[in-house]
């Protein structure tokens, strides 16, 4: 895999299996630092939805070199969002 990321101005796709057969489709593969994993956003089965559940990732072009890759389903976001907090609980601020 290519790293930086190459933007070709096109939606790419990878499929998901489970247990060999197609269940979703992931797209938007990038590393995340904060992590230090390779993140993808995935549309999934519901029946195969669960975080924790383990599937396959075929990246790579149809008829060029494809690899299998192991991913687990988590939910989004990631981590979770401080930014939208209750700006009242900072008390106020003496001038």
């Amino acid at each position: 895999m290519d790293l930086p990321r190459a933007w070709r101005w096109q939606m790419r796709t990878d499929k998901v299996l489970k247990d060999g057969k197609l269940v979703g489709a992931a797209t938007s593969r990038g590393y995340s630092v904060y992590f230090r994993k390779m993140l993808s956003l995935c549309v999934i089965d519901v029946a195969h939805a669960a975080p924790g559940t383990e599937v396959i990732l075929i990246w790579g072009s149809p008829g060029k070199r494809q690899k299998e890759i192991r991913a687990t389903v988590a939910p989004v976001p990631y981590k979770p969002d401080r930014s939208r907090g209750d700006l009242h609980e900072l008390g106020r601020v003496s001038v």
